[in-house]
């Protein structure tokens, strides 16, 4: 695979250099990486530029700096041939095996295998004299981390300045003492300007860094500018500490506050597994905030951090106290909303909920259950729960059947939100 990146982008920048002999080519970048964990891996397509070529594609919204780095919107562009296709299939083939164990160390070595091979593309054009020293070859993924695997620390300074600063900001922030660290990472978080290392990084350094940062949040969460953002990294850290559980309580019960703040409190306390708090307040919350905090266990928020078991039965104890809110549940969890993603130790509660009295369950269930590495008596359990569930009382749930391609091919008649005269997407 390496060689074959390598000939790629050698073959490419040889024939731009044949086409466009007066040219000043500056670089080559490998983009457009696209993956489906536990499934598919295409191979990336190739582009060349040159200072010409840059000036060509500048447009009155987008000058050729912004778009020096940009090598979707270059003029040369290389697809992916029939053996770079073959191969790829070869590469998916190898991470799908074993029903996707080593799906996620395949695809990590496949991207760093294109790293290296930009560096060996560099040498052979520089070698060959078709370029000069000044051209870099680089991975850039969508996160751009292949970008630093792909060039030296010069390299990177002179053409990806932020990416430097943001390495110099790491070195500086992980050389502090852990507390000190931890104060300014929550500045950094909660800012309303970039500084480097960026919000994002900072936030998940925070997760990382687990128990020692929960005091400090706890300290700072009165008096920061979004508390929504705070309960909803305290929800993924996953401590439980009465402290936490009492501030995010708090946060819930505050009618001063907007409702993105309660809703994210609401949702961090059941991540916790303290839906019962939520449960608690139904009566008196905003139907957003009560949606969110019955949800949140269920959703794609919950693959963030540090999550509980799969349990369906505090989601079954609320809707059984408060019927009335199962429709907004079962809307909140349609299709296409983003559910979680179960470990294979969680099998069983999934399995649980296919018998669940309620339909938001059973149809969350058949999704999350499709999407998981199943043993083969678990599969053939879950085939003989299929067929049950085919004759299911509720639309919707019996067309979860037929999206997840078991029992029959999807149809868009077959998810339409309408079904039956519902009237929407809610579980009737």
């Amino acid at each position: 695979m390496e060689a074959a990146v390598r000939d790629q982008i050698v073959a490419f920048v040889r024939r731009m250099r044949v086409e466009h002999p007066g040219d000043r080519i500056y670089g080559a970048a490998v983009h457009e990486f696209y993956a489906e964990a536990g499934g598919m891996i295409a191979w990336p397509m190739i582009g060349v530029v040159s200072e010409e070529s840059l000036a060509s594609a500048a447009t009155d919204r987008h000058d050729a700096d912004a778009l020096r780095w940009s090598p979707a919107d270059w003029p040369w562009q290389l697809d992916p041939g029939d053996a770079e296709d073959r191969l790829a299939e070869r590469i998916e083939a190898a991470a799908t095996a074993d029903d996707g164990e080593r799906w996620h160390a395949v695809h990590h070595r496949f991207e760093r295998t294109v790293a290296k091979a930009c560096k060996a593309a560099r040498r052979t054009l520089i070698d060959e004299k078709i370029v000069g020293r000044e051209f870099v070859a680089v991975a850039m993924d969508e996160a751009w981390e292949l970008i630093p695997l792909s060039l030296t620390r010069t390299q990177v300074r002179r053409h990806f300045p932020e990416l430097d600063e943001e390495k110099r900001a790491l070195d500086r922030l992980a050389a502090l003492p852990p507390a000190q660290r931890v104060i300014e990472l929550i500045a950094i978080a909660d800012s309303p300007v970039h500084a480097p290392p960026g919000t994002e990084r900072a936030r998940a350094w925070l997760r990382e860094l687990g128990t020692d940062a929960v005091s400090a949040i706890l300290e700072h969460l009165p008096v920061a500018r979004e508390k929504w953002l705070w309960a909803k990294l305290l929800g993924e850290l996953g401590i439980p500490t009465t402290e936490v559980v009492a501030a995010l309580d708090a946060i819930v019960g505050n009618r001063r506050l907007g409702e993105p703040d309660r809703a994210w409190a609401a949702a961090a306390l059941s991540r916790l597994g303290r839906m019962d708090l939520v449960t608690a307040r139904l009566d008196r919350l905003p139907r957003e905030v009560a949606v969110r905090g019955l949800t949140a266990p269920y959703t794609s928020f919950r693959d963030v951090g540090v999550h509980q078991p799969l349990d369906y039965g505090p989601l079954e104890a609320a809707l059984t106290e408060h019927p009335a809110l199962h429709d907004a549940v079962c809307d909140r969890l349609a299709p296409g909303s983003g559910y979680c993603t179960i470990d294979t130790d969680e099998v069983e509660a999934a399995f649980a909920g296919l018998a669940s009295p309620w339909a938001a369950i059973r149809r969350h269930a058949v999704f999350v259950l499709s999407d998981t590495p199943l043993t083969p008596n678990q599969r053939e359990g879950y085939h003989a729960e299929l067929h049950r569930l085919a004759t299911d009382p509720n639309t919707l749930v019996r067309d979860a059947i037929a999206v997840v391609g078991e029992l029959g091919t999807p149809t868009t008649e077959a998810v339409s939100p309408g079904a039956d005269g519902a009237g929407g997407a809610g579980c009737r």
